[in-house]
């Protein structure tokens, strides 16, 4: 079954030149509004109390290796600027317009902001609408210093002030009963955290108040590859609303011969890392000066002599990663049905909800720290994540039989995500000036994007 409200709109694709034309941009916000009238009224109607919810990609402030790039890496700020402009002027300048994420823990988030000078217009944009809320939130509770890729110090940070909810899936997670129960790896070194929030029937997160509290969000993603999901769009862009991202499983410990999707395939060099990590993770966290110290040592020597991950699959960066995605996936019915006080919304209640990806600038490659940057020259709009992202992997020219976190979004389900089926996805084109289906929608660059190295199966132009 598929939840009926609001399939009536569109998903939208707009030709950008580049990120200078603002008027281009602003109409292409104001249209992808006005796809959902109700959304559109919400906007307008005079509520003081309205929460909107700004959620971009930012990830980290540059490319992981060339600090002077960082267009391909997050959303732009001069998308970001034309949406609140656009969400303070649907509001008459009242309510709240929350804009928000969780970058990596190693990220410096005043310099993601600085980007493009993006703080400093957000001040213009309160001098403007003094009576209009703008908040600019770090949704982590820690941040990270490291020293040759190791954790060497943990810095507690101010929670999100509309603090956080522990969602509970249970058996509706698509976790439950998953092979790699009890092998999860999560995003810091005590992987006991993780797999004690994903185990039988216990299947849990723990989400940022304010995007679950919002009356609308909007998802604002970048139109990129990524190294264990194949793509991180829409549906993946929502990692960033995590209160601790080590209760989310990347990947499981191991081969698939036993259970695990780590690596593809068995070999001694590979069980020897794993467990040479293992040691090290534990020592880190047991003897912090000593054990972290040993522990870049032989991160050193595995990479000198098994090679490093921009090269060598490892740590479920492929496309056998039977983990990632169903995390990703749960995450977007706690967004979507989920309430504050954990309960979660009846079918078809689900929150009001809008994407804008930043097509204009892609990245390609070793996503989604390190891609190549792909000029892609495009805005996409729905008001559906899962459409959004169905439409988003047609662009760059992927397969989607080859996406699980694509196709199965469109899944029958308690929550449903999608809310059409997959081949009801009609797109309004503005680069040919007409609808077309799914399967007639171009590529955004000739031949498609340039997947990830382990995610040959998304070579095939589709």
């Amino acid at each position: 079954m598929m939840s009926t409200r609001r399939t009536s709109a569109n998903a939208l694709v707009a030709p950008v030149e580049g990120y200078d034309d603002r008027r281009g941009v602003m109409r292409f916000v104001a249209n992808s509004l006005e796809a959902d009238p109700e959304t559109a009224a919400m906007l307008r109607a005079a509520d003081p109390d309205r929460l909107v919810v700004v959620k971009p990609n930012w990830i980290q402030e540059s490319h992981e290796h060339r600090p002077d790039v960082w267009e391909p890496v997050i959303t732009h700020p001069r998308i970001l600027l034309a949406i609140v402009e656009t969400l303070a002027t649907y509001m008459d300048g009242r309510g709240t317009i929350c804009i928000c994420d969780a970058p990596h823990a190693y990220a410096d988030f005043s310099a993601i902001t600085a980007r493009g000078s993006f703080s400093t217009e957000i001040g213009t944009l309160r001098r403007r609408w003094p009576s209009l809320r703008i908040e600019l939130i770090d949704l982590r509770r820690e941040t990270w210093l490291r020293q040759d890729e190791v954790v060497v110090e943990r810095r507690p940070e101010p929670d999100d002030p509309r603090g956080y909810v522990r969602l509970d899936l249970a058996r509706d997670g698509l976790l439950y009963a998953h092979q790699g129960e009890g092998s999860y790896y999560g995003a810091d070194y005590a992987s006991t955290v993780v797999n004690r929030h994903h185990q039988g029937v216990v299947q849990e997160y723990m989400l940022a108040g304010s995007p679950i509290a919002c009356d609308l969000f909007v998802n604002v993603p970048k139109l990129k590859t990524h190294k264990k999901t194949g793509i991180t769009c829409a549906l993946k862009n929502l990692v960033g609303i995590n209160g601790d991202k080590n209760w989310l499983p990347h990947h499981a410990e191991g081969t698939p011969g036993c259970g695990g999707d780590e690596f593809p395939s068995p070999s001694f060099g590979r069980r020897l890392e794993s467990y040479l990590k293992r040691a090290g993770q534990r020592a880190a966290l047991a003897v912090p000066g000593l054990g972290t110290w040993t522990y870049r040592k032989v991160r050193k020597v595995g990479k000198f002599v098994l090679g490093d991950s921009e090269t060598v699959v490892r740590n479920g960066n492929w496309s056998g990663n039977d983990t990632c995605w169903r995390m990703a996936l749960d995450l977007n019915r706690c967004l979507l049905y989920g309430n504050r006080d954990g309960t979660w919304r009846e079918y078809g209640a689900r929150k009001r909800y809008l994407s804008i990806m930043d097509g204009v600038l892609g990245g390609e490659g070793n996503g989604p720290l390190c891609p190549e940057a792909v000029r892609a020259g495009v805005l996409v709009s729905a008001v559906n994540p899962a459409v959004l992202d169905a439409v988003a992997a047609r662009l760059m020219g992927f397969p989607l039989d080859a996406l699980p976190i694509v196709t199965r979004a469109f899944d029958d389900h308690r929550w449903p995500i999608a809310d059409r089926r997959i081949e009801d996805i009609i797109i309004d084109d503005g680069r040919v000036g007409r609808s077309v289906t799914l399967r007639d929608l171009e590529t955004a660059v000739p031949g498609g994007f340039k997947p990830h190295f382990g995610w040959d199966v998304l070579r095939k132009v589709a």
